[in-house]
């Protein structure tokens, strides 16, 4: 069977390797800040956290917006990442999360391997007036006013735990940038900030051990008189550092801190710990059974099947009272079409600190009592809310969160968002994803995945794109291979789509994945939010296991009607490259580029050639005429790249001599 020559002869390559595991590391680009920066650069709003205008008291804010950045209005930098994705059990949804990604969402250029620690991401509040208060009575502030900051903080979450050299750190501005004019010449003094708190790195099953609790609350008195200025500013930063590998496609380490509701405010005492707010503390869950997504016409096929009986809600009462409350959500096509509700109806929750959070049933497991429509169309969209409130008249406590569920043409286990990055070791490991058909047969069209960046793209290695039948629950005979390698789609489109070079017949269960041709990490992107690790499978050794990491590959396969080409694969088709002799006996090869009108900005800069074991043979500037001479006989891959180091094409060529 293919399947049985494939492996045999991509494992005998890793053979010399000792060691064979499934690795989860960190981030080397966060997509989602990309986009926000590009979209923040077009619409030139960047100056906005440059306002040097002090704001008032009282400072609160608990990233509950998911602004991906931090609000100006409070904030006077961009670099930590406000989101859903990384805090586990925040106090409300949301947080605010410091790595070792910039505000472009690339890894910091000063992100190099080694154990010495660095600085990577900056939070710092806006100037604020901590000389005055204005409401209700305007007076001067001092100590006596017992001014407080509060954050809560967690290591880790769902991304790379922090190592205990590694720090958090909050600083207070002692004296902003100046210039300081000498009889010879003017220096440039930087801010001059103290350090007022710190904590080590570590995991967060550590910090859970030592805390009893996933958030821990700090409580900061501001008592020395030097910090009651009109200018008065703080900022939280962290410390990374970087393992040393001699692996470059496995260094992808991006420490988090995540940090919650901050809170600065006269009249505070060491015991004002207590916000009174009721909330939901995670993002709306997914109606189906198993997928965040699935195409349409397969859903509707078996829509009990399908849709969840229960889902799980998270609802805390933050307050130290209980509150009577309502509990609702509402589904509705974006058509207006259909219209869904369900009602809880009310119940007295109790505080979260005495109670945890909410266990009564209509509102904690509340029944899906209907079914999405069914359809004859390709696609639908659906908005899915969820609300509760406090009902005693006038309160004004509550919270209402949304999502939309989305059937298209895709299988998606996944949400969108990469937490981490996911590899395999050594040559020759295989990695299978299940995904069930409920409509046989259908046509596999493409497969999307989404790559994580390394330090200077060195995942970029060549594996095989393959497609497995099922064997009584486990991958079986290998049923569709093609060689191709890594591309980084960004944040115009994160996900990569590989077209099949023929569209494949499949029935109930079938299997997508790779098998590798080098030891590189492929950094597949890896969603630790939504966990389906028991549908992933891996075979580094000649015998397929459940994966033992938590959460979902980003890799969706694409099913039914022809599709269009993408932008990204109308541009990789349209580019291309004549190789002639091909096969070729002599000492030169020559190289023609077919570069149409639509095109000519993109300028190939660098040729590389590399064997079909995955090493590099030449790599140099680009020319039409490569010397090949003593080459040994075989099969060779040239791929052209262009100055920013995007692969434009690849093709094949062979030796004879």
């Amino acid at each position: 069977m293919m399947r049985d020559f494939l492996f045999t002869f991509i494992f005998l390559m890793g053979s010399i390797f000792t060691f064979a595991q499934e690795v989860v590391t960190g981030l080397q680009i966060n997509a989602v800040v990309q986009k926000k920066a590009l979209e923040v650069a077009r619409v030139k709003s960047a100056s906005l956290w440059a306002d040097t205008t002090p704001i008032n008291l009282p400072f609160f804010d608990d990233f509950s917006a998911n602004g991906v950045f931090p609000s100006p209005l409070r904030w006077s930098d961009r670099y930590a990442f406000e989101n859903t994705d990384f805090p586990v059990y925040p106090v409300n949804l949301g947080a605010i999360t410091l790595d070792a990604i910039n505000d472009s969402g690339y890894f910091y250029s000063r992100a190099v391997p080694g154990p010495a620690g660095w600085i990577a991401d900056h939070l710092t509040s806006r100037f604020i007036r901590l000389d005055s208060i204005f409401n209700p009575t305007p007076h001067a502030l001092s100590p006596a006013d017992s001014v407080y900051l509060s954050f809560f903080y967690q290591p880790q979450g769902r991304g790379r735990a922090p190592q205990a050299k590694d720090s958090l750190i909050l600083r207070f501005l002692v004296k902003p940038a100046h210039d300081s004019i000498t009889p010879t010449d003017t220096l440039k003094i930087p801010d001059q900030w103290k350090k007022i708190w710190f904590s080590k790195g570590m995991s967060l099953d550590t910090f859970y051990l030592n805390n009893n609790r996933y958030f821990l609350q700090v409580m900061i008195p501001i008592t020395d008189s030097q910090f009651f200025i009109k200018k008065f500013q703080f900022q939280f930063i962290n410390y990374v550092s970087l393992a040393s590998s001699a692996q470059p496609s496995w260094q992808c380490n991006s420490d988090q801190w995540n940090l919650d509701n901050i809170y600065l405010n006269v009249g505070r005492n060491q015991y004002d710990t207590v916000r009174p707010e009721i909330r939901f503390i995670d993002r709306p869950p997914s109606l189906l059974q198993r997928y965040e997504s699935m195409p349409y016409p397969q859903y509707c096929n078996d829509p009990t099947n399908e849709i969840r009986d229960t889902i799980d809600m998270l609802i805390s009462n933050r307050d130290v009272v209980p509150h009577l409350s309502s509990y609702n959500y509402y589904v509705t096509s974006t058509t207006g079409t259909f219209n869904k509700s369900y009602s809880g109806g009310n119940y007295r929750i109790e505080p979260f600190y005495t109670d945890g959070y909410v266990t009564y049933q209509p509102f904690a497991h509340p029944p899906v009592p209907f079914l999405y429509p069914i359809s004859s169309a390709d696609s639908a969209v659906f908005l899915m809310k969820h609300v509760v409130h406090d009902i005693t008249p006038g309160s004004l406590l509550g919270d209402t969160i949304q999502a939309y569920q989305k059937f298209y043409n895709y299988y998606a286990y996944d949400d969108g968002t990469a937490e981490a990055s996911y590899g395999l070791t050594p040559a020759g490991s295989q990695l299978a994803y299940r995904f069930r058909l409920n409509k046989s047969p259908d046509t596999l069209r493409a497969i999307q995945m989404f790559f994580n960046r390394t330090l200077s793209n060195q995942s970029q290695q060549w594996f095989y794109l393959c497609v497995w039948n099922d064997n009584a629950g486990q991958p079986g005979d290998t049923i569709y291979s093609d060689l191709v390698m890594p591309w980084y789609a960004d944040s115009i489109n994160k996900f990569v789509t590989f077209h099949l070079y023929r569209p494949l017949a499949i029935t109930g269960t079938f299997y997508v994945g790779w098998i590798q041709t080098t030891d590189d990490n492929l950094c597949v992107g890896f969603d630790q939010y939504n966990n389906n690790q028991s549908e992933i499978f891996f075979n580094c050794i000649g015998l397929w296991e459940n994966s033992f990491q938590s959460g979902s590959l980003m890799i969706r396969p694409v099913v039914g009607k022809p599709i269009p080409l993408g932008m990204n694969e109308t541009t990789l088709s349209r580019f291309g490259i004549d190789i002639y002799p091909n096969p070729c006996s002599g000492s030169y090869l020559h190289l023609r580029i077919s570069n149409p009108e639509g095109l000519k900005k993109i300028v190939p800069t660098t040729v590389t050639v590399t064997n079909m074991f995955g090493q590099t043979l030449i790599k140099t500037a680009f020319t039409e005429l490569l010397n090949v001479s003593g080459w040994p006989g075989g099969i060779y891959l040239l791929t052209l790249t262009d100055g920013f180091g995007t692969r434009l094409c690849t093709s094949k060529f062979i030796l004879t001599q």
